[in-house]
């Protein structure tokens, strides 16, 4: 699985953040199948120049939401899908209205960190409605 993962040392995110959702979004769009195998935590640390832990972290972290299966002794693979798989042109269409969503953000002087919170109680406040 060579560069499918990849880490923004600049982002506000934490490391361990932006694996999960790189792995989270994966699996959703069917990049990452059922079955498909994982790198090994020291594998995927050696590749994004990380520690180890970290991965660790993740991949117990996805395994707990059913995300991951952990197979001791054999490795860690994709679990079943979680929800409905993104389709391509659905995620398409996704990416480029939030690169438009950005691309305003900027221009009004917003930080990454302050879209993304914005974003996660907007995210919030349409669940409760919903």
């Amino acid at each position: 699985m060579p560069n499918r993962f990849s880490i923004d040392r600049a982002s506000a995110l934490p490391v361990y953040v932006q694996l999960s959702e790189q792995i989270r979004l994966l699996v959703h769009r069917g990049a990452l199948a059922p079955g498909d195998s994982m790198p090994t935590a020291r594998a995927l640390a050696v590749e994004l120049g990380i520690n180890a832990n970290t991965v660790a972290r993740v991949y117990r972290e996805l395994q707990s939401q059913g995300i991951l299966r952990l197979e001791r002794g054999v490795g860690t693979f994709v679990s079943a899908p979680q929800g409905a798989k993104l389709e391509e042109r659905d995620y398409q269409r996704i990416a480029k209205r939030a690169r438009q969503l950005v691309d305003m953000s900027r221009d009004a002087g917003l930080t990454a960190r302050e879209l993304s919170q914005l974003i996660d109680s907007t995210w919030k406040e349409a669940s409760d409605e919903g």
